[in-house]
């Protein structure tokens, strides 16, 4: 990360992302998980150059994306519950 602000993730990629978490089963305390072990690498890896500052950067950044896979997930469940399986429609 060196610049702050919004993550933005494109459509496509977004879409992509949904179907891969749900396909594979994944719930909101693996995102948690996820996220401490990235902190810890990012941690890891540059040393002492991290900071309370980067620290908070990297965990919102985290969030944020999570936050949209999370969102996009939630949009599969409602389609299943509304119309038959169709695999091509939950990744479009």
């Amino acid at each position: 990360l060196s610049q702050k602000g919004e993550v933005v993730v494109a459509g496509t990629t977004l879409k992509w992302l949904r179907f891969v978490h749900f396909q594979n089963g994944v719930l909101d305390p693996h995102f948690e998980v996820v996220k401490e072990a990235l902190l810890t690498t990012v941690k890891e890896a540059v040393r002492e150059k991290w900071s309370e500052e980067m620290n908070g950067a990297w965990s919102e950044a985290y969030d944020q994306m999570a936050a949209a896979i999370k969102a996009e997930m939630k949009k599969i469940s409602a389609q299943l519950f509304q119309t038959p399986l169709n695999l091509v429609q939950i990744y479009s």
